[in-house]
């Protein structure tokens, strides 16, 4: 679909494109997070930003690892 709007030739499987927009979104949603954070303090803190910045990219890393290997795994057996 994107490949339309974007006249994007990506020649990967679409369950891989999925999970590459899918983590880039994510990742939009953790900036979104820092920005309320920051209006919230009023002030930019490194420190609680780098933490959560960590925490969030480690299980969303993790997550995304155990979903490739899984979605790997059942569509190799449907060819």
């Amino acid at each position: 679909m994107i490949e339309l709007h974007l006249d994007l030739k990506i020649h990967m499987k679409p369950w891989k494109k999925a999970l590459v927009f899918s983590f880039l979104f994510y990742l939009v949603i953790l900036f979104m997070l820092i920005v309320m954070i920051t209006f919230v303090k009023k002030d930019f803190d490194f420190g609680l930003v780098s933490k959560l910045s960590a925490a969030y990219l480690a299980a969303l890393v993790l997550s995304f690892r155990y979903m490739y290997k899984t979605f790997k795994a059942r569509f190799a057996s449907l060819t």
